[in-house]
């Protein structure tokens, strides 16, 4: 398939490769132990592709305990321009261990692989979908723990001021 894109100064040409594509909705979920999330799956031709494609699940870190995937069908066929979606329950027991996880579905065809990551948080407070913050970044927690640093510092310099305010000003009604 030839793909012809006009940029009003002339014409780039791009070949597209059949391929097929695996997303994952929502790629981000956060439960309380105990509580089971869903995500769907979807696998899609591009560019004219069809055949099979082989597919599959882990989670890591891979621990005692830890969530566990539904069973994956091993392997989808797809025509060309075909869509297909199933749901990845991914469960969890009270004793999961509170952490973020990362779920892969894989998805390899005539040489080629594809994943899908769905980050999946256990946390006390959690519901399920929505977006979660990564724990596993320390710089992006930084910042977020500096920010709250920050509002604190700039509160405490607030309050003091103002302290000093009422001290001066009772100190010149006398």
């Amino acid at each position: 398939m030839i793909v012809m894109v006009s940029l009003g100064l002339g014409s780039i040409v791009h070949a597209q490769n059949a391929d097929f594509v695996l997303m994952a909705s929502p790629s981000n979920l956060c439960v309380n132990p105990g509580v089971d999330a869903v995500s769907a799956i979807s696998l899609q031709s591009v560019g004219g592709f069809s055949g099979t494609v082989n597919i599959g699940g882990n989670v890591d870190p891979a621990l005692r305990s830890g969530p566990n995937l539904s069973p994956i069908h091993p392997n989808e066929t797809i025509a060309a321009g075909q869509r297909i979606s199933f749901d990845l329950a991914l469960s969890t027991t009270p004793s999961t261990p509170l952490r973020v996880y990362y779920v892969t579905v894989s998805g390899f065809s005539s040489g080629t692989l594809h994943q899908a990551t769905v980050q999946l948080t256990v946390a006390a407070g959690c519901s399920v979908g929505g977006t979660t913050l990564p724990l596993d970044r320390p710089a992006l927690l930084s910042a977020y723990a500096g920010a709250e640093i920050l509002t604190s510092a700039a509160l405490a310099v607030l309050a003091a001021l103002l302290i000093y305010r009422r001290q001066t000003k009772q100190r010149s009604a006398q």
